[in-house]
């Protein structure tokens, strides 16, 4: 539907270090970036971001592409969702082929629909919280009874719905959206009689958000008091909203955790939204569930630093250590810091404002695994098994800590704070960490030693024989290869008519010698590439350009050999090792003779295959005893002439080959 021309347009204007940098934290390193990748469990920064290729690449888990390609992976994005972001990100009218109605856009896929949906119900309750008699009476007054201000209103969506038992659902029908997608987003629910009717109603309304600010849910609050009723009721789980993977202001959040290489993390929508205008920009909220791998993972993608806001409810701090034990595994730096007994986020914001919040959580900030030791051995008290059974589960946290140097730390601290001796924690910790190995090592339930753990045996496999390389392949692939990196370079070539040395381009020298002797491409993905670069190399002027082209081209099997194959820039080397080594470098001063013999050789190499399997069609033809004795006579002779072509060529390239 989207216009080529809008395509290319949107795959020139877009700049790779942007747009995953939108997502994932990028540090310089020579001439691109590094970044932790968001496609595995990354510790380290695994992740090359390429600006002069428009590209990124995982050196761990192999995930690459563009700038497209990294919007459809990371943020799930559809084709066309992808673009229209870029296209809006950077001020580009869409074309469509032609215009589309608002049928076609509404089923180009059910998941662009459920979006086109929840977009609609946040500008709906939106409407009604600012416009609507009911809703300033009381959404309005629930918000700025909290001190909420109208820009905060504004920044977080906030919305009312109406009390009527379906005005929320005819308005949506009436404007032609459909029963099955209102139910499936869980914005509308149908009676036991069949009756539709507003899931939300007399709720105030707070939009969940995607990391690319998409609308993808919606939590409500009732303002009556019920015990019947649920205080809050979510969006259930859809193609577009998934809770285990989603936090609560990531979106508005991102910029400011980058900035300031931390996050806070709370419970709740109003705990956030108070910390905000209190100056706090760098939180979000897990929405009232235990963590989940799938947030922490997102978490990591932005900073390696988190701090945890607990209030005063030591029963309830007690029930959420465990989860957070997985952010230690995951590498991460946590903190806690609790707040004063009868607060939280909330509360505690709106009285303490700016600099005076951000100071109290900065000082009251401790470590989490210090925080947790503290809070067990309290409820532990002197009871010596008690006391025990807190000792080993300190020592399993520990366990979780990936640095060797950090685990040395907490075993001394930990021995100072319980009067044990670090011997003691030291093979308490060891002792667990074997125990793991086991479990985690041994599932059949039979006993596994210590030794098979540390040096588990090798499977025995059977010789396997090399696959046979298809060699005239690999002759046309370099070929295709040759011109893609250096198709616009210069190499001398000799006129045949003056004998005189004359430069030309490179991929106007392969076309001449494979148009002059008849060559055609075999492989069907190669001969595409091979008319596909024809076409660009007439407009482009840049190699640079040419390469992104097939990097990013819309074909799959395109853009995965180029992947393969220029994704990774060539070293540079010193201009020295040139003159040094006469080697072909990326320099200003190339050796152009260097790269003129590289030229001659591929092509000769591709003419060598050609004549090779000429000579091995003919022998075949001729050992099937279905010519005459004259056509016989004929084939030997172009047999004979094949094979005098290949040894000339091998002597050429300094090739030994057999008869």
């Amino acid at each position: 539907m989207i216009s080529k021309k809008t395509i290319d347009e949107i795959n020139f204007a877009a700049k790779i270090e942007e747009v995953v940098g939108d997502f994932v934290p990028l540090k310089r390193q020579g001439q691109g970036y590094v970044g932790v990748c968001p496609f595995h469990d990354d510790r380290n920064p695994s992740m090359h971001v390429n600006p002069r290729l428009g590209i990124y690449k995982c050196f761990v888990c192999d995930a690459k592409g563009g700038a497209i390609t990294f919007l459809m992976e990371h943020a799930k994005m559809s084709y066309p969702e992808a673009l229209e972001y870029l296209a809006a990100k950077y001020s580009i009218t869409v074309e469509y082929d032609r215009a589309e109605t608002p049928e076609e856009k509404e089923i180009r896929s059910e998941k662009e629909s459920l979006y086109l949906v929840n977009e609609f119900a946040e500008k709906y309750f939106m409407d009604q919280l600012r416009n609507s008699e009911e809703g300033k009476l009381l959404g309005l007054s629930y918000f700025k009874e909290r001190g909420f201000l109208d820009s905060t209103l504004d920044k977080f969506h906030l919305g009312y719905c109406p009390g009527g038992w379906d005005t929320f659902t005819k308005e949506a029908l009436k404007k032609g959206y459909k029963e099955e997608f209102l139910l499936k987003l869980g914005l509308i629910k149908k009676s036991e009689s069949g009756k539709l009717y507003d899931a939300y109603r007399e709720r105030v309304i707070f939009p969940i958000h995607n990391t690319t600010g998409k609308t993808i849910g919606f939590g409500g609050r009732i303002l009556k008091k019920d015990e019947k009723t649920a205080k809050y009721i979510n969006s259930p789980e859809n193609d577009i909203y998934h809770k285990s993977d989603t936090l609560y202001d990531i979106y508005l959040a991102k910029r400011a955790i980058r900035q300031k290489d931390n996050v806070y993390l709370v419970e709740g929508y109003t705990d956030v939204i108070s910390m905000f205008e209190a100056g706090i920009e760098n939180v979000v909220a897990s929405s009232g569930t235990s963590l989940t791998n799938e947030q922490v993972k997102i978490l990591g993608t932005q900073t390696r630093n988190i701090t945890v806001l607990y209030d005063g409810d030591r029963a309830g701090i007690k029930a959420s250590l465990r989860g957070i034990d997985m952010l230690l595994e995951k590498n991460l730096n946590v903190k806690v810091c609790l707040l004063p007994d009868g607060e939280d986020p909330d509360s505690f914001a709106k009285k303490h404002r700016d600099s005076e919040l951000a100071e109290y959580l900065e000082t009251n900030s401790t470590d989490f695994l210090l925080f947790k030791a503290n809070i067990l051995s309290e409820e532990a008290g002197d009871d010596p098994r008690k006391r025990s059974e807190m000792v080993k589960e300190i020592v399993r946290t520990i366990a979780k800590v990936q640095d060797r140097i950090a685990q040395s730390f907490y075993i001394k601290k930990c021995a100072s704070l319980f009067d044990l001796s670090e011997k003691t924690l030291g093979d308490e910790l060891r002792y667990l960490t074997w125990q793991d190995r086991v479990k985690g090592g041994n599932k059949s339930g039979g006993q596994a030693s210590e030794q098979a753990l540390v040096s588990p045996p090798l499977e025995k496999k059977s010789p396997e024989r090399e696959p046979k390389v298809d060699l005239l392949h690999e002759a046309e692939k370099n070929i295709v290869i040759l011109l893609i990196k250096y198709g616009l370079f210069e190499i001398n070539v000799e006129d045949p008519e003056t004998g005189e040395a004359q430069l030309i381009r490179i991929d106007q020298y392969i076309f001449n010698e494979l148009y002059h002797d008849g060559i055609i491409l075999r492989d069907p993905l190669l001969l595409k590439m091979y008319e596909h670069y024809a076409e660009v190399a007439g407009i482009l002027r840049n190699q640079d350009d040419i390469k992104r082209t097939f990097l990013l081209s819309e074909d799959k099997m395109e853009s995965a050999f180029a992947m393969e194959y220029f994704s990774t820039e060539d070293p540079d080397y010193s201009p020295l090792w040139e003159k040094k080594f006469d080697m072909y470098t990326n320099s200003v001063q190339n050796s152009r003779m260097t790269l003129q013999q590289e030229v001659e050789n591929t092509i000769l190499t591709l003419k060598l295959r050609l004549a090779e399997q000429e000579k091995i069609f003919l022998e075949k033809e001729l050992a099937s005893n279905n010519y005459t004795e004259e056509e016989s006579v004929g084939i030997i002779q172009k047999i004979i002439t094949a094979d005098k072509i290949r040894k000339e060529i091998a002597n050429r390239l300094n090739m030994t080959v057999s008869r």
